[in-house]
């Protein structure tokens, strides 16, 4: 026999229970084909979404694709491609893309349609001291119409000249003291810059780095000086050098 649950004034058994339960389940698969047929729920696609937008999209992935081409076919690039026993490529990015960006300044901020177009693409030397590193400026990085802006470079040159920095330091670990930056000519923006960066003195846990800005020309456009320093703490701090393994591990290389 069906037992019976006893509410406050009614009494259910259990087959009436399951009816009503068919009949909510019924009734919630009705709702939702009608909201999906007539354009109320789309399951967070956007409901004016169109074969257009798909296209520009589609447009944009070939653009970007275009972009890293003409990083890669570059003269600076090809120097370090052509030789592998010199150089090999590291990700600019570490943690990879998808976790950095939400936490980190240039990809979360800078990283984008007409801003940085593409991720940095970034050589390092095998002495590790010597880094090549190529970005495509778009043209959203304005200062004066048409000219990169020039915290845009600021902030370039610091994160850049960071890398034979943190190569070299205690700890693989440091923070900007100085940067200072000559400002030669002005940078168009929508076009490829290549930086050049080196580590010129290590002392201790002081790294000065030196930077220079060019177009694929190979005119230059500024150069940088840095001093990165290791906190006085730096034992009581994570030992980095083995995200720094990992960093070198990503691409096959030579060294």
């Amino acid at each position: 026999m069906d037992s019976i649950v006893k509410g406050s004034h009614y009494v259910f058994t259990r087959p009436m229970l399951a009816a009503w339960a068919s009949c909510c389940i019924l009734f919630g698969l009705s709702i939702g084909y009608v909201g999906v047929s007539q354009g109320w729920i789309n399951f967070g696609l956007d409901p004016n979404y169109t074969e257009k937008d798909h296209d520009n999209s589609e447009q944009q992935r070939d653009l970007l694709q275009d972009v890293v081409e003409q990083i890669m076919a570059s003269k600076a690039a090809q120097e370090c491609i052509n030789n592998p026993e010199d150089w090999k490529r590291v990700p600019f990015f570490w943690p990879p893309l998808d976790k950095s960006r939400k936490t980190n300044f240039i990809p979360d901020i800078m990283l984008g349609s007409e801003k940085l177009s593409v991720e940095p693409v970034i050589f390092m030397n095998h002495d590790r001291k010597s880094f090549v590193t190529l970005v495509h400026v778009g043209k959203n990085l304005n200062g004066h119409e048409g000219i990169v802006h020039g915290g845009v470079q600021a902030t370039l040159f610091d994160e850049i000249t960071a890398r034979p920095a943190f190569w070299n330091l205690p700890r693989n670990i440091g923070f900007t003291a100085t940067l200072k930056i000559n400002y030669r000519r002005p940078v168009v923006v929508d076009q490829i810059l290549v930086f050049r960066t080196q580590l010129i003195n290590l002392e201790g846990r002081k790294a000065q780095v030196v930077g220079q800005l060019e177009d694929i020309q190979g005119n230059i456009l500024s150069d940088a000086e840095a001093l990165y320093v290791s906190p006085k703490e730096y034992e009581a701090l994570p030992d980095r050098s083995g995200e720094i393994a990992k960093v070198e591990s990503f691409y096959p290389g030579n060294f």
